[in-house]
């Protein structure tokens, strides 16, 4: 039976590596390892596995290097034989002889399917601080991260005439950072971009943001066995936020994996990008043994992560000195009227003290300032500070609450979003003078297609808004009576709004509104 090891490491520039061997030849590490020692004539010798990106490229760098482990010198004359797979899929397979024990495999990513090898000399350099030779492989497949399964044999060694029986046998795992990136089109914020970062396997087509609960949800692959989990140390993934996207602004995070919730201080956010908010998802070996345990017949991880203080939002300013938190009353913001912004200015170095230091205050909308208040904040946690702002009627959408010179240092800036007139997802918003068209229609004086047409135009635009509703497979292009005399009804007032849209909704999940 094999063992494996899931690590993953915090630091994103590191490559996590992962173990998983024949018995007694196993080990734990992230990014650099060294297996147990195995029996060489009367020495004991190690096998030393580091994985690293090529700095300013794509290209990852894997070496294997075996040594004496009574004084760490490089055993000498070793015949390599590495073969790799992802996915149960066989990429290459690579044989060389080293006479200074280290061999070298670089991973570069091309445009091409088809996967090509080369050995090269390293040159004066490497044969100084390195390696002699290196081989290089090449093929699209290494653009992308995810889990790489080597496995490796040692068939010679102190000669190489010196043929080992039986060989030196390990497999390892080899997990590369992987980034995917998913488009969002949220009702209030508009186009976003999301990242996901994770460190053990691509995670599968299956991304999904709901916009009501504003829940981001996915998957990958994993091993769920008892045998498995006592080899896992920790498993670590990575949200990348762009800091436009006011609703995943908020202060904290609470999570799901596998439907079963996780400890809140499992969670982390990292602010001090100025584009981009990264919150980090760490589980110890621990907590994943007991989710384990309450599982059954499961082949995934899936991770449920949600915003949790809806209203309060917060940020680090750009120096990385000061953490903004941001609330108001009331809760939905709406043009006409007057709204009371509540916020703390804290000191990130003295653990999130309330500090008395001046700022300057601004409200954006549209790339124009409505407001702009200078100030001395509190340092009392039992106040906090606020401003009053009558929010203008021509004013919809996002708006930005901008700190600015705070402590007068230029570089502590931050930037709130907030929306005013929020289009809540599950609700209804129909122009009144749709009805007109309505009436228009149930009365014949206008034909399906047109009414059908301005509705979809209407929908697709975000004029009217419906609950979310899935389109299915089309079983008749004619609009059933009933939903037109629906249309008389409601232009008439004797149905409300719920009611019309039911027939709307209708249209569109039998194919005759596509949206």
């Amino acid at each position: 039976m094999l063992h494996k090891e899931f690590l993953v490491f915090v630091l994103p520039i590191l490559v996590l590596t992962i173990f998983f061997v024949i018995p007694d030849s196993y080990g734990h590490g992230l990014g650099y390892e060294i297996l147990p020692p195995v029996d060489l004539g009367s020495k004991q010798v190690a096998l030393e596995i580091s994985s690293n990106p090529i700095s300013d490229s794509d290209t990852r760098e894997i070496s294997f290097t075996l040594f004496d482990t009574s004084n760490g010198v490089t055993i000498n004359d070793v015949t390599f034989f590495v073969m790799a797979t992802k996915q149960n899929q066989t990429l290459f397979d690579v044989t060389g002889q080293r006479d200074d024990g280290t061999f070298v495999i670089r991973l570069i990513p091309t445009e091409s399917e088809q996967i090509t090898t080369n050995e090269e000399d390293a040159g004066l350099f490497g044969s100084i601080l390195g390696p002699n030779k290196i081989v290089n492989v090449y093929g699209n497949t290494f653009g992308s991260g995810g889990l790489y399964n080597f496995k490796i044999l040692i068939t010679t060694a102190e000669g190489y005439t010196n043929f080992l029986s039986p060989p030196i046998d390990y497999e390892a795992g080899i997990s590369f950072p992987d980034t995917t990136y998913h488009d969002i089109d949220d009702p209030n914020f508009g186009q976003q971009k999301l990242g996901i970062i994770t460190y053990y396997e691509q995670i599968k087509n299956d991304f999904n943001y709901n916009e009501q609960n504003r829940m981001i949800s996915y998957s990958m692959p994993f091993d769920w066995s008892e045998e498995n989990m006592k080899q896992v140390s920790v498993i670590h993934q990575e949200l990348r936020i762009p800091k436009t996207f006011g609703d995943l602004m908020v202060k904290g995070f609470s999570a799901k994996v596998n439907d079963l919730d996780i400890l809140d201080n499992n969670i982390t956010v990292d602010d001090f990008s100025a584009e981009n908010r990264i919150v980090h998802l760490v589980i110890s070996q621990k907590e994943m043994l007991e989710l384990s345990q309450k599982l059954q017949n499961s082949n995934e991880i899936k991770f449920d992560i949600t915003p949790k203080d809806e209203n309060l939002l917060s940020t680090i300013t750009e120096n990385g000195q000061f953490k903004i938190n941001l609330s108001w009353e009331p809760k939905k913001i709406e043009s006409g009227i007057k709204t009371t912004f509540i916020f703390d200015i804290l000191d990130v170095f003295l653990l999130d003290k309330p500090v008395s230091v001046n700022y300057d205050l601004s409200v954006i909308y549209d790339e124009k300032k409505l407001l702009q208040k200078n100030g001395l904040s509190t340092d009392l946690r039992t106040e906090h500070n606020t401003i009053e702002f009558l929010i203008p009627e021509n004013v919809s959408g996002p708006m930005i609450l901008q700190f600015e010179n705070l402590d007068e240092n230029e570089l502590a800036t931050a930037s709130l979003p907030v929306i005013v007139n929020r289009i809540d997802t599950g609700e209804v918003s129909i122009p009144a003078w749709i009805k007109n068209n309505a009436e228009w229609w149930a009365n014949g004086k206008i034909p399906d297609s047109a009414f059908l047409q301005g509705i979809e135009f209407l929908i697709k635009e975000g004029i009217m808004v419906i609950p979310p509703t899935v389109s299915g497979d089309i079983e008749s292009h004619e609009v059933p009576a009933w939903i037109k005399n629906n249309a008389g009804w409601w232009a008439n007032g004797e149905i409300d709004d719920n009611t019309f849209v039911s027939g709307i909704q209708y249209l569109i999940k039998n194919g005759i509104i596509a949206v």
